[in-house]
Formats: C-alpha cells, sequence, structure tokens
C-alpha cells in the first residue's frame, strides 16, 4: 500500500512539474488529497466517512479505473489473507472487505 501512496507521490510530483497553471497545479493537489482520503478510509474502515472517502474519487470518470483496481487488489489481498489464517481474522479485516465490497458496488452503479 505504501508502494502505491509513492507512486501517486512521484505521478503528482512529475504533473506538477509539466504543469503551467496555477488551476492545474490545484487539481494536482485536490487529487492528492482524495487519494491520501481513501488511503485512510482503508486503513480505518470503521471511520464514518469512509465510503465517501472512496466513491468520492471513484465517482470521477477520470480515476475510475484507478480507484477500481486499486480496490480489486486491496480485496484480493484481504481475501487470501481470510482464507489462508488458520486464526480468526481481527475484526478491522473483515470491516475492510465489506468497505471495499459495498465502495466497488458504489462506484460501479454511479
Amino acid at each position: 500500500m505504501r508502494k502505491l501512496l509513492a507512486l501517486v507521490c512521484l505521478f503528482l510530483m512529475f504533473c506538477r512539474l509539466g504543469m503551467a497553471s496555477d488551476r492545474a497545479e490545484v487539481d494536482a493537489l485536490e487529487l492528492g488529497y482524495k487519494v491520501a482520503a481513501m488511503y485512510e478510509a482503508l486503513q480505518d474502515p470503521e471511520a464514518a466517512d469512509a465510503l465517501q472517502a472512496i466513491t468520492e474519487l471513484g465517482h470521477d470518470q477520470r480515476y475510475y479505473v484507478m480507484v477500481r483496481g486499486w480496490l480489486m487488489y486491496q480485496l484480493q489481498g484481504d481475501l487470501s489473507l481470510l482464507e489462508a489464517s488458520p486464526e480468526p481474522p481481527p475484526e478491522t479485516l473483515r470491516a475492510r472487505i465489506d468497505l471495499i465490497q459495498r465502495a466497488i458496488r458504489a462506484i460501479d452503479l454511479e
């Protein structure tokens, strides 16, 4: 997850280097804040605004594919952990799986 966040930060830095207008810089910063909010939502799936943070970025058609891919990647990893663990999984893992499934449904229906 940290690698993905680092890649997004690099992307935003490269975008900033190539941008000529102040508005483009503001847009890049807003995207960065939304990506960071989505990351935080996945870390704390029981937060009140977790689903909103994910769907806010996922409903933007420019980033839909990125968000859906990120969610599917995280879901596959979490389901793998759930199936491979001989012990009962932590409640946060089940909560994150539930959040991701709801978020995928929400952004796909929009």
